[in-house]
């Protein structure tokens, strides 16, 4: 008698496992909502990276043109450098101001899907 009543409780754990890890069709659709903001906000990022870097590289190329002379022509490379490393952490801030906007859109979505 006492293996069938652990059986039985056990069986019914099992049965109350699967129902709990079962999703419904708007748990479901919610999670696809946050997985598509956070695809989105990864391409984004990863978009803006690529831009900064190519900045950072034309910024390096431009200081090894301007060299340790201190002419005109190489202060003004040397302004050109840190302008173009200043707009690169520009790009990326944005880059990841919108990210952060897509995934709070895309939370807050899920959030209403979830709620109904």
């Amino acid at each position: 008698m006492y293996v069938r009543s652990i059986r039985a409780t056990a069986l019914s754990l099992g049965l109350m496992l699967a129902a709990c890890s079962a999703q419904t069709p708007q748990e479901k659709q919610a999670d696809q909502i946050e997985d598509a903001a956070d695809a989105e906000a990864d391409s984004i990022q990863a978009a803006a990276r690529n831009e900064a870097a190519g900045m950072e590289s034309q910024a390096a190329e431009l200081i090894k043109q301007a060299g340790p002379d201190g002419s005109f022509e190489a202060r003004r490379l040397k302004v050109r450098a840190d302008a173009l490393k200043k707009e690169a952490d520009l790009i990326e801030d944005q880059a990841e101001a919108r990210a952060r906007a897509i995934r709070d859109e895309g939370k807050a979505k899920a959030s209403a899907l979830r709620a109904q």
